[in-house]
């Protein structure tokens, strides 16, 4: 009898400790990494894909991160929209993770995208290891990558917080543009630009100013080298911001402009979350 009572108390107290061993053993699959990557690496989604994305976790991350993926242009490759856009370095300084996806030289910009679904992905599978915080993943890309962020800003609005294009044009000329709320999103634009003109910039932002039923009439501020522009009283509590570049062509600006770019594009991302 006293073996069998001694027996019944070892089962019970295993019993008893299994929920609690399950929910550490959950815990403990589900936390995410603080981990730097020590530089930028390239992540892929072999075997079940080709595609990849060079990542950057810099070091000095607490809690959970916000998360830009920045697309490159036309026949580019992610190490050079990572050299021209110099978002790293501000990535290392303001504290957030950095990814650059791959696109297939090309972008599909239509109106249900199959690469919506792959920066999603993208999104995903960071997020699964890393500590990113959900409501403030943002994206952003220059040329042919402007064209692809905001179709991420139209088709992928809640996974999205905010969006930013550079020397980019409207996503009106790939089928159109039907976010599933108001999104903040913010232009820039060289004034000398060969290939995209200015004009063509112009006419997206005002797209977006009517899209997301802004008041028309932007809060400009005063700038050397072109024009700053913030459309306010949004749908949502979002906004439309407008920064062009006097004498620069078809590239991210650099030095001083750089600068100016990266600080005003992060500025705004990063003060927008989902709802």
């Amino acid at each position: 009898m006293r073996r069998l009572l001694l027996s019944l108390a070892l089962v019970t107290g295993a019993l008893a400790a299994t929920p609690a061993t399950a929910t550490a053993q959950a815990v403990a699959a589900t936390a995410c990494s603080l981990a730097p990557t020590g530089g930028t690496v390239t992540r892929s989604f072999f075997p079940t894909s080709t595609r990849s994305y060079n990542l950057r976790v810099p070091a000095g991350l607490t809690g959970s991160a916000p998360l830009l993926l920045s697309l490159h242009g036309l026949g580019s490759a992610p190490f050079f929209q990572e050299q021209a856009t110099g978002w790293s370095q501000t990535a290392d300084a303001k504290k957030f993770i950095v990814a650059y996806p791959a696109g297939d030289l090309n972008w599909n910009l239509a109106v249900g995208s199959p690469d919506v679904g792959f920066l999603r992905d993208v999104v995903d599978q960071i997020a699964a290891e890393h500590c990113v915080d959900r409501s403030r993943v943002y994206v952003e890309g220059g040329s042919l990558g402007s064209w692809m962020s905001q179709r991420a800003a139209c088709d992928a609005a809640g996974t999205f917080a905010a969006a930013a294009g550079f020397m980019g044009g409207s996503p009106n000329t790939f089928g159109g543009c039907g976010p599933s709320r108001p999104i903040a999103v913010a232009l820039f634009h060289g004034e000398s630009d060969p290939l995209i003109p200015i004009a063509e910039g112009r006419r997206t932002r005002d797209e977006w100013v009517a899209r997301n039923k802004c008041s028309p009439v932007p809060v400009t501020e005063p700038v050397a080298d072109g024009t700053a522009q913030t459309y306010g009283g949004c749908a949502a509590g979002v906004a439309v911001s407008w920064r062009s570049y006097q004498g620069l062509g078809h590239a991210y600006p650099t030095g001083a402009a750089g600068e100016d770019f990266r600080e005003r594009a992060w500025s705004f991302l990063s003060a927008h979350r989902l709802p």
